[in-house]
């Protein structure tokens, strides 16, 4: 029956990606047609899909809608505070606009999500490199980084399962991270173009009819408030930890605060706003940069919705744990024992699209294989657990609200998303697990 279900799902994406590229549906409904089809086919009944689907879109939006609205209230003041064009200005005469956002994405991959950080570092993305290239390269920087990087969750869930070696996890994660962003990076130069968006300069205060209000000023802060909310996000991620590095207790629930939503939005907005000196009484109603803002989210916070619903309705079927668990008979021999780990992963990540949860699935299920497949040494445990992180990173499509945000940022239609991101994070994995396979033969 899993077999039955993985092949319903890959034909609901395939009917889903034609359906919408020949004009036919709006991106938003053809998504939750998709979702439903694919629970009916799938053998769930009706009161099944509908709940799961609406509990997958109430959760999804409550967590990386809320963020999306967030990030578009700060672009929106950069764009009115006359930050988003001024940095623009600037970054025309840098000899790369690549690398910066690389280095973004690489520090940013130990957020707690790659989704959340992708979002809060749009707003400054946009005026850096407002185009297919410069989303390409900062959803793969964090993609790659994510998965091998501690205190990622990926990276730590893992870890803490397979009882890894952290500071070894960590010096092998580190330019492992690096020489996965810069393969991102290379691949997106030919896969996406680079030709940026027309910057938007919708001020409500000119001065003389064509100089923007304190600029400058409102760059600096775009810049603060973007490191600012990475930063939460990375204290969440050390927050939760289950060592308590950083103190347990109420202290620990205000560093996992940090990273909620809700948070982010209401200090990631007041921030922008203090440090930009942008306090216009316009600003705060529906013509302003408040009701622009919402209307610009508004399309992907459904759509990211309808992600998370069909995200929840593939993990209610559970075909992605069964079809994973048909490779547990499969022995590797030597350093292709690290295959396994990393198959399991992208085969529960791609079915169901939750990295964390497929790290967590893959790693559970390699506690009891590290020993016969002769990975149960610190070196080998560890090596095992960067492979789940990589593993868990493959394949972002349409159930996953990261694949979104990186198509939507990019202007990449669902076909050109998957041609570009989705293949680009599968050879982003490969190159992770291969040279994770030559650490092993040359250390043994």
């Amino acid at each position: 029956m899993s077999l039955h279900q993985a092949a319903y799902f890959i034909v609901a994406l395939v009917l889903f990606v034609l359906t919408v590229a020949r004009g036919r549906l709006q991106l938003f409904l053809a998504l939750t047609v998709a979702a439903i089809g694919f629970g009916y086919a799938a053998g769930m009944s009706t009161a099944h899909v509908g709940k799961a689907f609406s509990l997958g879109f109430g959760q999804t939006v409550n967590a990386l809608g809320l963020t999306v609205v967030g990030a578009a209230f700060i672009a929106a003041i950069a764009d009115a505070a006359g930050a988003t064009g001024f940095l623009a200005e600037k970054a025309r005469g840098w000899r790369t606009r690549s690398l910066p956002l690389a280095i973004l994405g690489l520090v940013a991959g130990i957020a707690s999500t790659p989704a959340a950080a992708f979002a809060v570092l749009s707003p400054l993305r946009r005026a850096i490199s407002d185009s297919p290239r410069g989303a390409l390269v900062l959803g793969l920087a964090l993609s790659g980084s994510h998965g091998v990087l501690i205190p990622a969750p990926v990276m730590l869930a893992s870890a803490t399962i397979l009882g890894a070696d952290w500071a070894l996890a960590a010096g092998i994660g580190l330019p492992l991270a690096a020489l996965l962003v810069l393969v991102g990076t290379l691949f997106a130069r030919p896969a996406a173009s680079g030709e940026a968006a027309a910057v938007a300069m919708e001020s409500d205060d000119l001065i003389d009819g064509s100089r923007l209000h304190a600029p400058r000023r409102a760059m600096a802060a775009l810049v603060a408030v973007s490191l600012v909310l990475v930063a939460m996000l990375a204290v969440q991620s050390l927050g939760d930890i289950a060592s308590e590095p950083l103190g347990g207790g109420s202290n620990r629930e205000f560093l996992i605060a940090l990273g909620r939503p809700v948070i982010l939005l209401l200090v990631g907005t007041g921030l922008m706003l203090v440090l930009s000196g942008h306090w216009t009484a316009k600003g705060f109603s529906e013509e302003g940069w408040a009701g622009r803002a919402l209307v610009r989210a508004a399309s992907l916070v459904l759509l990211v919705g309808a992600a998370g619903g069909l995200q929840k309705i593939a993990q209610e079927t559970g075909m992605a744990e069964m079809n994973a668990e048909r490779l547990l008979g499969w022995a590797p021999p030597g350093p292709l024992a690290l295959l396994l780990p990393f198959a399991l992963a992208a085969i529960v990540k791609t079915l169901q699209g939750s990295s964390l949860v497929a790290a967590i699935t893959a790693a559970g299920m390699m506690m009891e294989l590290v020993g016969p497949l002769g990975l149960d040494d610190p070196a080998g445990r560890t090596l095992a657990a960067l492979g789940v992180g990589a593993g868990a990173m493959c394949a972002p499509h349409i159930n996953d609200g990261f694949f979104w945000l990186v198509s939507r940022a990019g202007r990449l239609g669902p076909g050109a998303g998957l041609a570009r991101l989705s293949l680009g994070a599968v050879l982003q994995g490969l190159v992770a697990i291969t040279a994770l396979m030559l650490i092993r033969l040359i250390a043994t």
